[in-house]
């Protein structure tokens, strides 16, 4: 049995504190999988502070003791700019060597040269003209900005971890059901923000005239029949820094309702599988404009696929909630 089973084994028996010293024990001799399992607690903070440092160090040992899935790991984190300077070159240096021996590496490298996005991360593609929607709300739609191949990519790197959508309840601090919306849902963190989806964030961000570091992670949603959005604003109450835009990719096609729906305007948009959806959150001064207030309508066949970003006014660490 690996160290890992082992410690899930522990976990599960109420043992918390012996698998983590199990795992701690397997890393002090070198386990390359014991090493990266270090590594994602310093990503999260988890058994200890979050130190980017510490997970790259341990993501460093695990590559000299031979396990590939870490340099995969470490390629991702790279082209992301995760606890070090983003570096695309070496970020791509890292995946060719990790897809000699890792078929998620492959099947990532492999894409983006379909792309001709190895060298630059596509930076050099023509983005499709705007299509202008409304001039209220400030709306514009940019069709086929995302190709299919990297539509299935994300639908896929999104389907182990989807979830009910919940919220925290202000008063008992307990999860419970989002009262409006009713769909599957999962925010990609660093370690899912491979260089496949890096590339097509670098292209959202040009596409909404922003910058990586203002967006909060990226949220892959999955409405199957009888879900919904309710209508609602994207703005937060009581913040300062606010979100100044909303970026909507639909990732498919193949189902009957599930359009969003702008109530005041009368603004409806069914994407096809590819298109990109961007709206301005604020008014002119600053302020929630109520002409954003939007719903996505119930799917009555098949399952919508969507991935959503919200676009802060200023650089947001969503891991710290900065």
């Amino acid at each position: 049995m690996s160290v890992a089973a082992r410690a899930e084994a522990l976990v599960r028996a109420g043992r918390g504190l012996e698998a983590r010293a199990l795992i701690e024990d397997a890393a002090f001799r070198g386990d390359g999988v014991a090493l990266l399992l270090m590594a994602f607690w310093r990503l999260y903070g988890v058994n200890g502070p979050r130190d980017w440092v510490e997970m790259h160090r341990l993501l460093d040992r695990a590559i000299a003791a031979g396990h590939t899935p870490a340099l995969t790991l470490k390629a991702t984190l790279t082209a992301n700019g995760t606890g070090v300077p983003a570096d695309w070159e070496a970020a791509m240096r890292l995946l060719t060597k990790a897809a000699k021996r890792d078929a998620p590496a492959k099947a990532q490298l492999e894409l983006l040269k379909a792309q001709d996005a190895v060298d630059n991360a596509g930076a050099g593609r023509a983005l499709p003209a705007p299509q202008r929607l409304a001039d209220s709300p400030d709306a514009v739609l940019y069709p086929g900005l995302v190709r299919p191949a990297e539509c299935r990519w994300l639908i896929a790197a999104a389907t182990p971890e989807i979830r009910p959508s919940t919220i925290v309840d202000p008063v008992t601090g307990q999860s419970r059901p989002d009262p409006m919306r009713r769909a599957g849902a999962t925010n990609l963190g660093p370690e899912r923000v491979d260089p496949v989806v890096q590339m097509l964030l670098q292209r959202l961000a040009r596409a909404s005239d922003t910058t990586l570091p203002q967006f909060e992670a990226m949220a892959v949603l999955r409405y199957q029949p009888g879900d919904e959005y309710r209508d609602h604003l994207d703005t937060l109450p009581g913040v300062e820094n606010q979100r100044h835009t909303t970026v909507l990719t639909y990732l498919n096609d193949d189902y009957d309702g599930g359009a969003t729906v702008f109530p005041e305007s009368g603004l409806s948009v069914k994407g096809k599988r590819g298109d990109v959806l961007v709206f301005r959150n604020l008014d002119s001064a600053g302020r929630p404009d109520p002409a954003t207030r939007h719903a996505g309508t119930p799917v009555t066949r098949g399952t919508k696929w969507l991935s959503s970003c919200w676009i802060r006014q200023r650089a947001y660490d969503s891991w710290s909630a900065r």
